[in-house]
């Protein structure tokens, strides 16, 4: 008896804050986010996602990741936004609008922003460093 109870205690994992998402609920949420970052991704879906209203996922998130959801999936867009550039395949409209940005605009201002470069200096500078 004393094996089984005291084996997850044994796991290398760091413990959550307390009121945060559980990992396992965590771990789904944010595989649901990583799987949707090109499409529909809204409070709503990621709350259903954890099995919670709106409003305990949304506090739960923020104490178990140190970010509100917003800003956890705007930052995931723009990791995945520099690594589309990367490829090279996709305009930047493309990107932008696949990434639920309302326009190049827009994308360009959040991508300056995060990473002070424009996503076409972005895509040339990438590209130049990994063509030679």
């Amino acid at each position: 008896m004393q094996k089984y109870t005291m084996a997850p205690t044994s796991r290398p994992f760091v413990s959550l804050p307390r009121g945060a998402l559980d990992r396992r609920r965590l771990q789904r949420v944010l595989e649901f986010i990583e799987a949707n970052l090109e499409g529909d991704l809204n409070l709503d879906l990621m709350a259903s996602a954890a099995c919670l209203s709106r409003y305990h996922f949304a506090r739960a998130f923020r104490q178990a990741v140190g970010q509100t959801p917003h800003r956890y999936v705007s930052a995931r867009r723009l990791d995945r936004a520099k690594a589309l550039l990367m490829q090279g395949d996709r305009s930047l409209v493309d990107i932008a609008l696949a990434l639920s940005f309302s326009d190049q605009a827009s994308f360009t201002r959040a991508f300056r922003q995060a990473t002070g470069q424009a996503p076409g200096q972005f895509r040339q500078v990438f590209g130049s460093a990994g063509r030679h």
